[in-house]
């Protein structure tokens, strides 16, 4: 991340929409998504073999027929915590070919796929897929120490659940909150939330799923839910801060803690956590 940062002033865009308007769209299942923040960095992490197959001029899909797709059905030990028990098979609902891995980008304090995630900057986070944006290090006015980059999520392993698919736009980030159409009290997206409403627009309504999730068919045509951090590690989940710092982030931290931490630049003061 900081490489790229090196050459291009900021941050990979969290994802490339090649809809029309202008305006990106809020739901994860639209056919218009191209790339993600981790193919642009596939030549910062010795992959750019990978990298020069993937056709910038398509959509994710639409990489089906073209090498792009070996690109995103790659299986990256980078890409993957070995402390994740569960094989990651591809996301592959009406298409086949997304590879998984354990880590997401830090979507902000609500839900990642929403305009308020890139619009409010008590929500914003170093990435905004809506926004098409990646943070610069002078966008982080609360410091780069205090704000989250990436973190640990889990994989499903399940062929009709994008939760880690890293090319695709909705399986690629972690946010705070849950979406505006939650049911009430659905609460804060806290590290290993236990929450009842941890998914994405594919996640499956399986609630014996290893993460909870339990949703109806409406929710889920929607597009909504936000995906919590999360590991298989006791007690907590590994962060990566925006400085490049690593940090060990308990599952019984704050809620309003946490989402200070995911906000790149909401005047909060922090402390210690």
């Amino acid at each position: 991340m900081h490489n790229y940062h090196d050459v291009f002033g900021r941050f990979p865009p969290a994802a490339i929409y090649q809809g029309t308007g202008g305006t990106a769209e809020t739901g994860g299942r639209s056919a218009n998504w191209g790339a993600t923040w981790a193919i642009m960095l596939l030549p910062y992490i010795e992959q750019q073999a990978l990298y020069n197959k993937y056709n910038f001029e398509l959509t994710a899909r639409q990489q089906v027929s073209t090498g792009g797709m070996l690109t995103q059905r790659a299986q990256l030990p980078a890409m993957k915590c070995p402390s994740h028990p569960a094989v990651l098979v591809r996301f592959n609902q009406d298409y086949d070919g997304f590879a998984k891995g354990t880590y997401g980008a830090n979507g902000g304090a609500q839900y990642f796929m929403s305009s308020a995630s890139f619009t409010n900057s008590q929500y914003r986070g170093a990435f905004s897929p809506y926004g098409q944006y990646g943070a610069s290090f002078r966008d982080i006015t609360d410091g780069s120490s205090n704000a989250a980059l990436i973190s640990e999520i889990v994989g499903i392993p399940s062929g009709g659940d994008d939760r880690g698919a890293w090319s695709w736009v909705s399986g690629a980030f972690f946010s705070g909150q849950t979406a505006s159409s939650a049911p009430a009290g659905a609460g804060v997206a806290t590290p290993n939330s236990r929450i009842r409403w941890d998914a994405t627009p594919y996640a499956l309504n399986n609630p014996t799923a290893p993460v909870i999730n339990e949703r109806n068919d409406t929710d889920q045509a929607s597009g909504n839910g936000a995906m919590a951090a999360r590991s298989y590690h006791t007690g907590g989940v590994q962060v990566t801060m925006c400085d490049g710092s690593v940090r060990f982030v308990s599952d019984n931290l704050n809620a309003n803690t946490w989402l200070y931490v995911l906000a790149i630049a909401d005047g909060n003061i922090l402390g210690e956590f």
